[in-house]
This record gives structure tokens, C-alpha cells and sequence, in this order.
């Protein structure tokens, strides 16, 4: 991917995409696929918000089935099966240990009904169905889990993104090889208008001060938490759409062997804790957050709740070794219901026409899992106002990366990699990242031997990673490599093991100055 603000500055677009998060690429991902002219503005790096702070899960989500939201779950239900297809490399199936104890509200009887619910919901998956537990066959697959008052459960298979980080890439990455122009840290501060008509905007280059006046006949607002503040670039006065509310996530030592469903006692919050990269991911809260998305973070209180309860049902757990705290916010429509959990999870497509403001669409709303049918959605308003009438394809498009299955594809990158010296898990661990890019990784280390060279002596990633995400994902520091192209950062040491020769290897690549280099290690280093 080439950065060049100021040669789209001379491009008329069809589409301008204010947003890079998860529904950001895909609706650039969908328009460039459908021909439209494209490009896409992030203010920080792709992925950099609420995308990289989830629960990492790709689902029908069970507890809507509560809030009677069958519509919502048969649709995560569906785009679940279109993602495991379509990006096997980045979704695959995970099992599900729902433990039902004495004194939760969900009794065995409910739980065997929201379970055949869910199977009848997703007709046809390719997922097993659930079956229900005895209290000694719960036991056996998750033996830490508190024998005391326990009635049995539930075993069930759901998706899992391990890294949503990849998945916008993969999104982005489909779209600019269609022509679409993309640029992170390229803020959009104000709407360039002819009369009412919104025409573009103009946009901050982050790193290197410039402003640029980008033209589209058409601007699509997915800027996620910050939709609102995007939407108020066309009317100040505009009331909110959104209701935000914060989750946090902790990465604590494994303890589970499958993921596991959890109630807390004190609100009767659902939440879980997930096998993810060696470790367990445990989350997520859900409280109204009336701040800046910019300043979210973890409190104490927030991290005592959640050891708390997960505590109180794997007694015996490491909670005490805290390796990360994730906080962010999510975008929910506003809507008359009280209890934050209970807002619903759909989403809304704005078109400002009727607000003054012809040209803006805004996108408010959604989830990971629903993200390439509500940007097909919203891609359809867009070309409508547009006067284009090509369809959507992406339900049957691979992401980029996903073209062919990795089953099939680790014979041919196993062999690749050895070639050049690389132990199994360097090559496992490609295609995990890369499904069949991990061909052009390995392409550049064939040129260049010395890029088959670790990072770091107890990590599989290589040097040629660090530029293939300078000169194709656009990794612009050493943060955006760590954290959201290969998840090194999410290490108990946080990366800080591999920032030295990441950061130099940047450095090098991108030109920077003894300031940058310094300025460029103090951001990666989170102590």
C-alpha cells in the first residue's frame, strides 16, 4: 500500500471512507470491489480502537437470544459461516464450555432451550451442534472450574478472529489492490461543502502536519465511537446517535482449555473467558462511558470486578498475574432501554440528506462479526445516491489472505520456509498471520537472506516481516508493527524484547532522523 496525501489530493473519488477500524475497511473493502473510486482516512492506525480491544470473537452472540433479538443473532449466525469461509486463516470454529450453576439466573432448562435455539438459528453451519453436560463431564473438559453448586452445562462451537488487527488488514489491503488510496494518521477535520453538498474533507496528515483537501461525491462516516464527533463536522448542533459504553479486557496466564461462559453474580453480566495466543482473554464489562474515546483505560475497580467474578468460579486461576488490561468503547445506537447490556447491538445508515447535509452518510453502530453485511448495507446507500447499481460480492469473495485454506497451504509454505531455515512454528505461525501473503514474505527473505533472521530468539516472527508491513500494510511505527500486524506487543514483555531491531529495521526503511528513531521507541515502550 502506498501513503501519498497529496496525490490523492489531485483524485476525485466516488467514495470518501472516514473511519479505519473493522467496519472502515469493510465498506472500502465492498466499494472497491463494486468499482468505485475509493479512499479511506484513519487518525491513527488501522484497527487502533475498538476493533483491537474486543473479545476477539465471531458470533451469533448467545445472549441476545434474551433479549428475544433473533433477527441480530441468526445474522452473526450467518456472516459467522461467511467469515470461516472466506478468511480460514483469521476465523475458525471454538468451542464452548457454558457451566450452570446453583443460584444463576440461567437454570438447565433455559439453557437447553437457548441452546437448541442457537442450533435451529444456524441451519446448515458448518460448526458441530451443542450437547448438554453432566456435571462430571463439565468437570472433565475444564477441571478448574468450582465443583460446588455445580448442575451441569452446555457445550457448544462458535468463531473465533484471534487477531481483528488482521482481519482490517485483509479488508484494506482487498480493497487498495482494487485501487482504492488509503492513509492512516490522516485526521479528517472538517467537510468541504459546495452550497449544502458535502464534497469531501479536509484532512491532517498526522505525520508530517499538512493539511489536504480530499474530493468525493460522497462521504461515508465509520468512524466508530467517534461517528458522532464526524457526523457534528456537518451540523455542530446534531444530537447523538450513539450511546457509548466501555468494556475492558485482562490477558492473565492460561487457565481454561475451552472457551467458557461466565455469569457474573453481582449484575448477571454475561461474559467469558477465551483461549487466546497461549494465554486466556477474560472480559468484557459494559458500562456508559461519557468521555473522549481517546482517554479510555482500565480502572482498578474494573479489573477487581472482573477477577472477582471469574475467581468465584475458577478458584484456582492466576488472576493475580495480570499481563494486560485492555480498555474500549463501544459504538451502540441510543435507544429507551436502561441496563447497558440490555442496548441492542444493531446498528443504523444515516443518509444526512434530510439533515442538510447531501453527500454524508453516516454509519452508527455494529459488531465485528456483522461487519461485511452492514458495510454492504451501507455501500448500497452510498450507490444509490451514487446512482450505481452493481451488487455487493463479498459474501462469496475470500479476504485478502484467505484464498485458499491453510490445511492446504502449509505443504507449500512449510517447504518454502525450511528452505530458508525457518523452524515449523516460524511457518505456522505465516500462514496463521498471513494465509497466502505469507508467500510474499517468504519471497522477500528468498531475495534477501538476512531477513529470515528472528526478531528476537523466543518469538517465531522474521525480519522480513518488518518490511512487508512497511511497504505493504503500511506500518508507519514500530507501535502499529508490535500491536496491530503481528500482536508482539500483547507478550508478557509487551514486545519490548523485539522493539530494538523493529524499530531500527524502521527506521532504516522509512528514513527517520536520531529524533524520530528516539521519539518512535518511547511510543512502543508502554513502561
Amino acid at each position: 500500500m502506498t501513503r501519498d496525501l497529496a496525490a490523492m489530493e489531485h483524485r476525485e473519488y466516488d467514495l470518501l471512507v472516514i473511519g479505519g477500524g473493522i467496519l472502515g475497511c469493510a465498506v472500502a473493502r465492498d466499494a472497491a470491489g463494486r468499482g468505485l473510486r475509493v479512499a479511506l482516512v484513519e487518525k491513527e492506525d488501522f484497527a487502533y480502537g475498538t476493533t483491537s480491544r474486543s473479545t476477539r470473537l465471531i458470533h451469533g452472540g448467545l445472549r441476545y437470544l434474551e433479549l428475544y433479538d433473533f433477527g441480530l443473532v441468526h445474522e452473526g449466525l450467518h456472516e459467522r459461516e461467511v467469515l470461516l469461509r472466506t478468511a480460514p486463516h483469521l476465523v475458525r470454529g471454538l468451542p464452548f464450555v457454558t457451566p450452570v450453576y446453583a443460584g444463576d439466573r440461567w437454570r438447565p432448562g433455559m439453557v437447553r432451550a437457548g441452546m437448541v435455539l442457537y442450533d435451529l438459528l444456524s441451519l446448515g453451519k458448518s460448526l458441530p451442534s451443542h450437547r448438554m453436560l453432566s456435571p462430571a463431564q463439565v468437570r472433565e473438559l475444564e477441571p478448574g472450574l468450582r465443583s460446588e453448586g455445580l448442575l451441569g452445562g452446555a457445550l457448544y462451537y462458535d468463531g473465533q478472529v484471534e487477531f481483528p488487527e488482521r482481519l482490517c488488514l485483509a479488508s484494506i489491503l482487498g480493497a487498495t489492490r482494487r485501487g482504492a488510496d488509503v492513509a492512516n494518521y490522516a485526521a479528517a477535520r472538517s467537510l468541504l461543502r459546495e452550497g449544502r453538498q458535502v464534497v469531501g474533507a479536509v484532512v491532517e496528515d498526522r505525520l508530517s502536519g499538512k493539511e489536504h483537501r480530499l474530493r468525493a461525491r460522497v462521504v461515508l462516516n465509520a468512524a466508530g465511537p467517534w461517528a458522532d464527533e464526524v457526523a457534528r463536522l456537518a451540523d455542530p448542533r446534531a444530537r447523538p446517535v450513539l450511546r457509548r459504553t466501555k468494556g475492558i479486557h485482562l490477558v492473565v496466564p492460561a487457565f481454561t482449555r475451552h472457551a467458557v461462559v461466565l455469569l457474573a453474580r453481582r449484575d448477571g453480566r454475561v461474559f467469558f473467558a477465551v483461549p487466546w495466543a497461549g494465554r486466556t482473554l477474560v472480559g468484557t464489562t459494559d458500562t456508559d462511558y461519557e468521555c473522549s474515546p481517546d482517554l479510555v483505560r482500565a480502572e482498578p475497580e474494573e479489573v477487581a470486578y472482573l477477577v472477582e467474578e471469574t475467581r468465584r468460579v475458577f478458584p484456582q486461576a492466576n488472576l493475580g498475574q495480570i499481563q494486560h488490561a485492555m480498555a474500549g468503547v463501544r459504538a451502540l445506537v441510543r435507544s429507551r432501554r436502561a441496563a447497558e447490556s440490555a442496548v441492542s447491538r444493531k446498528h443504523r445508515v444515516l443518509d444526512h440528506a434530510g439533515d442538510g447535509a447531501p453527500g454524508l452518510i453516516s454509519l452508527f453502530g455494529g459488531k465485528i462479526t456483522g461487519a461485511r453485511a452492514i458495510a454492504a448495507e451501507a455501500v448500497d446507500v452510498a450507490a444509490h445516491r451514487l446512482g450505481v447499481r452493481r451488487a455487493s460480492t463479498t459474501t462469496r469473495e475470500p479476504y485478502f489472505g484467505g484464498e485458499v485454506p491453510p490445511e492446504r497451504l502449509r505443504p507449500e509454505v512449510s517447504a518454502r520456509a525450511a528452505a530458508l531455515g525457518l523452524e515449523s512454528d516460524q511457518a505456522e505461525a505465516l500462514v496463521a498471520l498471513y494465509g497466502t501473503a505469507a508467500g510474499e514474505v517468504l519471497a522477500l527473505a528468498e531475495a534477501e537472506p538476512e531477513l529470515a533472521r528472528r526478531l528476537t530468539p523466543d518469538r517465531p516472527e522474521i525480519l522480513a516481516q518488518v518490511h512487508y508491513a512497511v511497504h505493504t500494510e503500511m506500518a508507519r511505527t514500530s507501535a502499529d508493527f508490535l500491536w496491530r500486524r503481528t500482536g508482539i506487543g500483547y507478550a508478557p514483555d509487551h514486545g519490548l524484547s523485539a522493539l530494538p531491531a523493529v524499530s531500527q529495521a524502521m527506521g532504516r526503511l522509512l528514513g527517520w532522523s536520531v529524533e524520530e528513531q528516539q521519539r518512535d521507541l518511547r511510543r512502543a515502550d508502554p513502561s
